[in-house]
């Protein structure tokens, strides 16, 4: 009886036992083995976790490679009590070398690469790196501090591209001046980390030198502009000033010293623009140079005192030289005149006005009452000699006098007119002179001799009153009359 008893009590002990490890003791095997996970997990770079059920423990998020997936499941296995491990971490790759990259421009950054973190992904998103991949291999944790120097560098660029790889940073591209490449390299110095290294390869819009500039002119290419141009001033000034709607500044560069303007002297060359064959102006801090090229018939020596003329008081520091342009091809060539737009053909070395009318009497009349009436043949005061600016109104009315008298077969006389004043004889003389000598420059440019005379007329023949001013200069003119 009492041993029935007793094995009673114990098997009711045992039960209690039992019930009372599992509600106090399983919990607290529970508790130790969670620190224990905790503790093995600690140091993970993505703050990776672990699990704990009854003594089965469970390992998820990211591990920083494989290196950091092996570590951490040892070291969950190495803990007293527990019974199994389920592994459910997520092995980021490992990328060696470990890079990010980015291209500067139009004020956006394009980047691509790889980020050690998620709040190395996040901070980097922020400053226009956008996308990043997450990947294990980072050299260490100062990794994103290289690739924000990298950012912030290329920002005081105008464009420029940046990469770090492992613990080098590179950085290219285009500064505008020397101070925006000195605001990269400090912008790099102060987020590269110790033990980290930079290169910079940087070239410049402007490298601070004064501005320079060339305003080249053709008239088959027309007009360009090359060098510095000072800070503020742009195409549309430099065309003004020419009197053009636009022109060419391809091959110029900004200035970001203190603010100029345009050079005075383009404006007073403007009205040279349609009788030169080339110009070429250089403005530099020394003064300003002027080359002008006249092509055949060009009175120099007239020609170099108007042109001085026209510069006087445009600015301090201005030289002049001139020189012939001789034309080369044979008769008939036809180019473009940028200027007019118009086709001119090669007569004789001389380039004139090509035809755009069939010539015959009424139409060869109609023309050369056009020409004369656009362009006045000019002399020098007192004298015979063709005046600075006549070549281009002898270049346009020989255009027309030569198919006239060449292809049509007509005849023409050129006449000289001048006003009342001074003695009758002289004026009859000079005006012949006058007459003679435009017939001799239509000649030079292949108009047929054996069609065109000359005659003076003195002041017989006026056309306005000899009393005022503009009457007079209306009766000095050179006509054209048609011979039957």
């Amino acid at each position: 009886m009492r041993l029935a008893v007793g094995l009673v009590v114990l098997a009711v002990g045992g039960v209690a036992l039992g019930w009372w490890a599992r509600q106090e003791y399983a919990p607290f095997m529970q508790e130790v083995l969670q620190e224990r996970a905790d503790s093995a997990m600690a140091g993970s770079v993505h703050g990776a976790t672990a699990t704990v059920a009854g003594r089965d423990i469970t390992a998820s998020g990211l591990a920083d490679g494989p290196a950091e997936h092996d570590r951490l499941i040892a070291a969950l296995d190495g803990i007293d009590g527990r019974r199994v491990v389920n592994d459910d971490l997520q092995v980021l790759p490992l990328v060696s070398p470990f890079t990010l990259s980015g291209a500067w421009a139009n004020g956006a950054l394009a980047a691509q690469g790889h980020a050690p973190t998620e709040a190395a992904r996040v901070a980097l998103d922020r400053l226009g790196a956008h996308d990043l991949t997450l990947a294990a291999g980072a050299p260490d944790a100062q990794w994103v501090h290289a690739a924000m120097a990298g950012i912030a560098g290329v920002h005081e660029l105008q464009s420029g591209r940046f990469e770090v790889s492992d613990r080098t940073l590179t950085l290219s591209g285009v500064a505008l001046t020397p101070i925006e490449g000195q605001a990269a390299q400090a912008a790099v110095n102060a987020e590269l980390p110790e033990g980290y290294q930079a290169t910079l390869d940087l070239s410049y819009v402007d490298d601070g030198s004064p501005p320079r500039y060339v305003v080249h002119y053709t008239v088959e290419s027309g007009p360009w502009v090359e060098g510095k141009l000072p800070r503020g001033v742009s195409a549309a000034d430099v065309a003004s000033a020419l009197d053009l709607a636009d022109i060419d500044t391809s091959a110029t560069q900004a200035l970001s010293g203190e603010p100029g303007q345009v050079s005075p002297v383009l404006a007073r060359l403007a009205s040279w623009l349609p009788e030169v064959e080339t110009l070429d102006v250089t403005v530099a801090p020394d003064g300003t140079r002027v080359d002008a090229g006249f092509g055949a018939g060009a009175d120099m020596d007239l020609l170099g005192t108007a042109l001085a003329q026209s510069l006087q008081g445009a600015m301090d520091g201005v030289t002049l030289t001139m020189h012939p342009v001789t034309a080369e091809g044979a008769n008939g060539t036809e180019r473009i005149n940028a200027l007019s737009g118009r086709t001119e053909v090669l007569a004789d070395g001389y380039w004139l006005p090509a035809v755009d009318f069939t010539p015959d009497a009424q139409s060869c009349a109609s023309e050369t009452t056009r020409v004369l009436g656009a362009n006045r043949i000019g002399f020098v005061t007192g004298s015979a000699r063709l005046d600075a600016h006549a070549r281009a109104a002898v270049n346009a009315l020989a255009g027309v006098l030569g198919p006239c008298l060449g292809q049509a077969g007509l005849k023409a006389e050129i006449g000289g007119h001048t006003d009342s004043t001074g003695s009758d004889e002289a004026n009859m003389t000079l005006s012949l002179e006058r007459a003679q000598a435009v017939r001799a420059a239509l000649l030079a440019r292949g108009v047929p001799a054996d069609g065109l005379t000359a005659e003076g007329y003195g002041a017989t023949q006026p056309v306005a009153s000899n009393d005022t001013d503009a009457g007079r200069a209306a009766n000095r003119r050179t006509a054209v009359r048609w011979i039957e």
